[in-house]
């Protein structure tokens, strides 16, 4: 089985393909609580204040016995046969949810991204691709609908880390040359996070267009370096003149085209706060 949090709550049975998701709101608070600490004891008083803040019902021990026996009945229906009974267990002091790291989407964006961020500095075509997959994995707000302080705790975590992937595919795309192709992707994140403003950089870049020499480093930036001392053409005092003339004639280019797209870039955010 699968619990998958990168969007609302679901269980998901490998097996039958089936997808199940929790229809009470108090269920889904638990389960999402058990979930921000897996395969670890929850406490009761933790658990009673992720369910009903500060307001608990009387008797809120036993109101949450009832929903976590209505939970583990759920789990076992979407693994008919398989381990629900177990996965959730009671003890005096609280409950605890076993549940393997290749159970939880989150476990496998997370175990894409590091994959990607491996492969970055020597085939970065390679790591956007993984980036791109572990994204797919995403379905909308990290457990949307109802949760406690625990579970927005760790969707706001997984919100930080969904969006540093995405910045790390837009540094590979404008590395690799793919500006033209991530121009509407970036245009969509600055909107939709103004506050950001790596977004905002990335999108100027990518308006500017690829740099007219190859990026140099090994992987590990994107900004032109000149030759060094070594590399210079032969051909003495002129052509060393000929080369740094062109150098400056390059760059300067480029940062015209830089202008130009922050410019276009300033002018499309004014519109969007007006």
């Amino acid at each position: 089985m699968q619990f998958r949090m990168l969007g609302p709550l679901q269980m998901y049975d490998d097996r039958r393909r089936a997808v199940t998701e929790l229809t009470s709101p108090l269920q889904q608070r638990l389960l999402k609580a058990l979930l921000a600490h897996p395969n670890a004891l929850v406490p009761t008083a933790v658990l009673v204040r992720e369910l009903w803040g500060g307001r608990p019902p009387g008797k809120a021990g036993n109101a949450l016995q009832a929903h976590a026996s209505r939970l583990r009945r759920a789990m076992e229906r979407v693994e008919p046969g398989g381990p629900g009974a177990a996965r959730l267990m009671a003890r005096d002091a609280g409950y605890l949810l076993r549940v393997g790291p290749q159970e939880l989407d989150s476990a496998r964006f997370r175990l894409g991204v590091r994959r990607a961020r491996a492969l970055a500095g020597s085939d970065p075509e390679e790591a956007g691709l993984l980036l791109r997959q572990a994204l797919g994995r995403w379905r909308g707000d990290a457990l949307a609908g109802p949760r406690g302080p625990a579970a927005d705790a760790l969707a706001a975590v997984l919100e930080q880390e969904r969006l540093g992937a995405l910045e790390a595919v837009f540094d590979l795309a404008l590395f690799t040359g793919q500006h033209r192709r991530v121009v509407p992707e970036l245009r969509e994140a600055v909107l939709a996070h103004p506050a950001r403003p790596r977004f905002r950089e990335q999108l100027g870049r990518a308006l500017a267009g690829p740099l007219r020499t190859p990026p140099t480093g090994g992987g590990r930036t994107l900004r032109a370096v000149p030759p060094s001392p070594g590399d210079a053409p032969s051909g003495g005092a002129g052509g060393e003149l000929d080369r740094l003339r062109a150098l400056v004639e390059r760059l300067a280019s480029d940062q015209h085209a830089l202008r130009s797209a922050i410019a276009q870039l300033s002018e499309l955010v004014g519109r969007t706060a007006a």
